[in-house]
């Protein structure tokens, strides 16, 4: 057999080896969102009015699926009855209206009359969220956790505390607010807020909670945020110049930047408690010393950097001392950034973690499953983007006011054969049962009309269908387009490695290089087709400012096309809603996202009938 001298290149390009380099440029993009509105459902007063704080919260995840666990645990009981008694009108596109306060828009947690009351101040401060987005108020915190700890079981007189912040004065007011709920905290922390006290710390720490209690765990570095929105420094009590904010993380930084450069050795922990804490501080930074190089704003990504350090020594301090915890005692643990803020205004505190374990260390309950964790570099690339979480109940309203039973809904997806990508079929297996697969390499519906054909004919009686399709794209922890993090892997790879290797193959034809020929052994068929579908886009990812970022949309261009050939053939009773954009893939521990970029119905002979999104 004669193979076309393009083929092998085509190929090649499967073994890891990009074809451009990965950066992270912003493209504009318009978020595709429902206009369609559905009323949700009111509750009898008399039940909501004897129910209690739990199973209100309940009958919240109930009637509001598309709320985020860290709102729906900051909601005061008064502000559940209000919502379930009195419901808002929310539409398709999660925009809320409510009738019962002017100018509240939004699931916003200042509408509550009866929170928490904590000592530090209150007034919210936007730069801290603009610079750490999902961060909460102390209040808010609070909230959150003592509803997350009443649902699971903690009682209030029962539960010590266990705080592991920096030893900076500017931490305390955190510990307060939790002692207002709980009473006075055990300390572990050290500098940058490791738990220096360790396993040991911890131990002491079991042996003082209540008898028939438990215990809750809070911890995270420490980051200021400044009256101008600088990041790293903030002002402090009776100083005219504030100062680095957390002091020890930056020296930190600076030691594991010279280190990485090769201006100074690593360094050995000195035997001497002296400057042994910085040391290990330091030390245990070193791991993400590229990460910390290559970022846009170093001063933002090293408290990222420092809880992920941390988060890995407070997991083996669990899985050591979790044995002292009493009886049936409970660890809940809470990791996140803690973020200072100028006098006068609340400091905050981003939750990116929030676990249940029992005192054998064995994991209970993720209370943040990291199928709802954000990740917001995603939002920067790909603006428009929507979390697994968002999508599927975005798609479910839409669908459901256009008709669609849940019972009778065939999914179809043509999503890439990568791993990466089952989750969101799970997702929307959650709700649908388990879909259709008519996806191949990159995404392609390779499995063509005979595989809708297919698909159709095992539609409940009745029943409709919902097909999604789309290439996908990977965005690492760095922010780099076009890789990602892998289980397993010391180093993650090319994501999607099918449509790396095609954009190298059309790179090449538009610079001379002779186009493949249809090979004649099937092995090497479906990437043969993947690089001759992106052949008509070998311009725009020529010219193209970032190529990673502008290659799912290439991708997305020429399935759309196939897609729609395939949907014209369809023969079926029921519509047809087709959901096309872009996936896109994150570390380990976060939601995978999905950039809606159409939504189309199509009655039963393929037809489109109208734009469910615009």
């Amino acid at each position: 057999m004669k193979i076309s001298p393009a083929l092998p290149i085509l190929l090649a390009g499967l073994s890891g080896v990009s074809a451009f380099a990965p950066s992270n440029v912003a493209r504009p993009a318009t978020a595709r969102m429902a206009t369609v509105e559905e009323e949700k459902t009111s509750f009898d007063p008399a039940v909501v009015m004897g129910s209690s704080s739990r199973e209100l919260n309940q009958m919240i995840k109930a009637e509001f699926p598309e709320m985020s666990f860290i709102t729906r645990k900051t909601l005061s009981k008064s502000k559940m009855v209000e919502m379930l008694t009195d419901a808002p009108t929310v539409s398709a596109g999660g925009k809320v209206d409510w009738s019962v306060q002017k100018g509240a828009a939004t699931f916003g947690l200042s509408l509550d009359k009866n929170p928490i009351e904590t000592a530090s101040p209150t007034k919210a401060f936007p730069n801290a969220v603009e610079a750490f987005p999902g961060a909460l108020t102390n209040q808010e915190l609070v909230q959150m956790i003592d509803a997350t700890l009443d649902e699971a079981g903690y009682d209030r007189e029962k539960t010590l505390v266990a705080c592991s912040l920096c030893c900076d004065e500017v931490n305390r007011p955190l510990e307060n607010d939790i002692a207002g709920v709980y009473t006075n905290n055990f300390n572990m922390g050290g500098l940058a807020g490791f738990p220096f006290g360790g396993a040991v710390a911890f131990g002491a720490m079991s042996a003082h909670i209540p008898d028939g209690g438990d215990t809750l765990m809070v911890y995270g570095p420490h980051v200021g945020v400044d009256s101008k929105g600088n990041i790293g420094t903030v002002e402090r009590r009776g100083k005219e110049n504030g100062g680095s904010c957390c002091g020890s993380a930056v020296a930190a930084s600076g030691y594991v930047a010279d280190v990485l450069s090769g201006a100074t050795e690593k360094a050995a922990i000195p035997d001497d408690p002296l400057h042994a804490q910085q040391a290990y501080v330091s030390d245990m930074l070193l791991p993400y010393a590229e990460r910390l190089d290559t970022a846009d704003n170093k001063m933002q990504e090293l408290p990222y950097a420092l809880y992920d350090a941390q988060q890995d020594m407070v997991g083996r301090i669990i899985e050591k001392a979790a044995a002292g915890v009493a009886g049936d005692g409970k660890i809940a643990v809470l990791g996140g950034v803690q973020i200072n803020t100028p006098a006068g205004f609340s400091d905050y505190f981003l939750p990116l973690s929030f676990e249940l374990y029992n005192n054998s260390g064995d994991l209970v309950e993720d209370f943040m499953s990291s199928t709802n964790r954000p990740f917001n570099k995603v939002k920067e690339i790909f603006p428009g983007a929507l979390s697994n979480a968002e999508l599927v109940a975005k798609v479910g309203q839409t669908l459901e006011a256009n008709g669609y039973d849940k019972k009778t809904t065939l999914v179809a997806t043509s999503l890439c054969c990568d791993e990466v990508n089952r989750p969101l079929e799970d997702a929307f297996s959650g709700d649908y049962d388990t879909n259709f697969n008519m996806g191949g390499l990159a995404g392609f519906p390779f499995g063509g009309a005979v595989s809708f054909g297919a698909m159709s004919a095992h539609i409940p009686d009745g029943g409709d269908c919902l097909m999604v399709y789309g290439p996908h794209v990977g965005v690492d922890s760095k922010g780099a387009v076009g890789t990602v993090e892998r289980r397993g892997r010391a180093a993650g790879g090319s994501c999607c490695g099918s449509a790396v290797a095609a954009s190298g193959y059309v790179a090449g034809v538009l610079k001379g290089d002779e186009p493949a020929t249809l090979p004649e052994d099937v092995v090497d068929a479906q990437q043969y087709f993947v690089g001759k579908a992106l052949l008509p886009y070998a311009e725009q990812l020529e010219k193209a400012e970032d190529k990673m970022i502008e290659l799912p949309y290439a991708l997305y261009g020429a399935q759309t096309e196939l897609t729609k050939r395939i949907v014209e053939t369809s023969n079926t009773d029921g519509n047809v809603a087709v959901l096309g954009g872009i996936q896109i893939n994150t570390p380990p521990g976060f939601t995978d996202y999905f950039m809606p970029l159409s939504f189309d119905m199509h009655n039963g002979k393929g037809e489109v009938q109208k734009q469910l999104w615009s």
